[in-house]
């Protein structure tokens, strides 16, 4: 397990999720819009599903993998997580907020200081994402963040039961550089 880590930007903290956060992932999990709108998260969501996921990207922590719970600096509020994997020298960028902080620019402001810190902490290439097609909001946030839309194919979910057109979005590090 690598050593706590916690990136700050204007309003947020990003930092190892604790296992007193257990509850409020749970609950952001457990909401159906934000889980079907991912790739990976089950719905229904496991009860206790969250203490397990915490104890697990603890464990998995390393400079190539993390995710840190998104907290509002001022209330030291946890409205929801980020991370990445780095893997063939690319790092796949992921997160979830809870919906009653859509549309606020939290996600954007998460995914660039992530961002930042992958392109400082490792020796990724590239980072890469992948939205729902039909979901422009997280679209959206990855533009904001910097990366571009390279293309658009089915993809298999078969957590989701189907066949889901999904983009795909890069950043390469030299790009970066110049933003």
């Amino acid at each position: 397990m690598e050593e706590p880590l916690e990136l700050l930007t204007e309003r947020l903290r990003l930092r190892t999720p604790q296992i007193e956060d257990a509850d409020a992932i749970q609950s952001i999990v457990a909401d159906p819009r934000v889980a079907l709108s991912t790739a990976s998260i089950p719905h229904p969501y496991p009860e206790g599903g969250a203490k397990a996921f915490i104890l697990h990207v603890r464990s998995a922590a390393s400079r190539d993998r993390r995710n840190l719970a998104i907290v509002l600096r001022d209330i030291n509020q946890l409205i929801g997580v980020v991370g990445y994997q780095t893997r063939d020298l690319e790092a796949e960028l992921a997160y979830m907020v809870s919906p009653i902080h859509w549309r606020s620019g939290y996600a954007s402001e998460a995914c660039r200081r992530i961002v930042a810190h992958i392109f400082d902490a490792t020796e990724a290439r590239a980072v890469i994402a992948r939205a729902m097609a039909d979901n422009k909001a997280s679209e959206a946030v990855l533009r904001k963040a910097g990366l571009r839309w390279q293309s658009e194919m089915p993809v298999a979910l078969p957590i989701r039961s189907g066949t889901f057109p999904t983009s795909f979005w890069r950043l390469d590090r030299q790009e970066f550089r110049r933003l």
